[in-house]
This record gives C-alpha cells, sequence and structure tokens, in this order.
C-alpha cells in the first residue's frame, strides 16, 4: 500500500464504528431514540481526532439512523466535511448479511465508514479480520483491501486513546 500511495493512488479502505455511548437515563425513549451521554459526547471527538491524525477520513458514510449514530457523526464534524452521507434504517441493529452488503459496495480507493451497532459491528469485524475483536462503544476498526482481501490495520478504542495521550 505504501507504493500505490507514493504514486497518488489511494488504497481501497473501509472504517467499521460502533456509536460512542448513549444514555438510559430517560426510560420513555425507545431503543432508536436514545441520546448519546456525557462519555459518548466525549468519546466521538477522541476517535475522530484519531482518524484526522492517520489521514483515514471517509469518503462515503453508512450510518444507522438512530439517534446516537446520528449524534455520534454529528460530533465529528470534520469528517463529514466531504463526505457522502447516507442514513440507512436497515443498519439500525443490521444482521450480518445485510453489513456484508454494505461492505460490498465499498468502492475501489476510497474509505467507506460504516457507522452501526453491536451485535452486528462486532460481528463483521470478527468476520472480516478473522479474529475476535471487542467492538465497544465508540470502537472503530480499520481495514485496508489487499488482493481482494480486507486486512486489518488496527482497532481504536476510546480509552486507549485517552491513556495515549
Amino acid at each position: 500500500m505504501i507504493l500505490e500511495k507514493e504514486i497518488g493512488i489511494m488504497p481501497t479502505r473501509l472504517i467499521i464504528m460502533r456509536h460512542a455511548k448513549s444514555s438510559w437515563k430517560d426510560d420513555s425513549l425507545s431503543d432508536h431514540g436514545r441520546p448519546l451521554n456525557s462519555r459518548g459526547k466525549r468519546d466521538a471527538p477522541r476517535i475522530e481526532a484519531e482518524l484526522i491524525q492517520r489521514d483515514w477520513m471517509p469518503d462515503i458514510v453508512y450510518v444507522s439512523s438512530s439517534k446516537r449514530t446520528q449524534e455520534t457523526l454529528e460530533i465529528m464534524r470534520k469528517i463529514r466535511l466531504d463526505a457522502e452521507v447516507y442514513s440507512q434504517e436497515e443498519l439500525y441493529h443490521a444482521t450480518i448479511s445485510t453489513l456484508y452488503q454494505y461492505v460490498d459496495e465499498v468502492k475501489e480507493h476510497k474509505t467507506t465508514m460504516i457507522l452501526s451497532h453491536n451485535p452486528g459491528t462486532e460481528i463483521i469485524v470478527n468476520h472480516l479480520s478473522g479474529r475476535y475483536e471487542v467492538m465497544p462503544t465508540a470502537a472503530v476498526a480499520l481495514f485496508e483491501k489487499q488482493n481482494d482481501e480486507w486486512n486489518l490495520i488496527d482497532v481504536l478504542r476510546p480509552k486507549k486513546l485517552q491513556n495515549k495521550g
């Protein structure tokens, strides 16, 4: 992939993110309508800063229609600046087959983000990577496509980033 970057060809990349931490305070809200809590509002910018530092800005974002995923993306404003954003009802508690449909839509030489929920987020990351990775709230898995295979580059978790800085 270094050679591709040196000659100006961007690799095909996939970012799979679980929404930031949500609030359970208001039990009158539906699960779909739950907002982020204060920790979620702190973690989303932390992840955004790391993605920017690593130059992993998405060209396309597919985001669940739930309030907490929408708020996660809204807080990560810089990521949204140049990205095409598609709010998708079917990403709310998506099945593995639904998530694979989105993975199959990833465009060559573009960076695509899928922002969704567990358990689907964790399951798709584990399927694509071939190993077990825990995906807590606001966690991000970074993949690059090489020879038609998705290779896990890293998993970013807010607590680790907090300890880093």
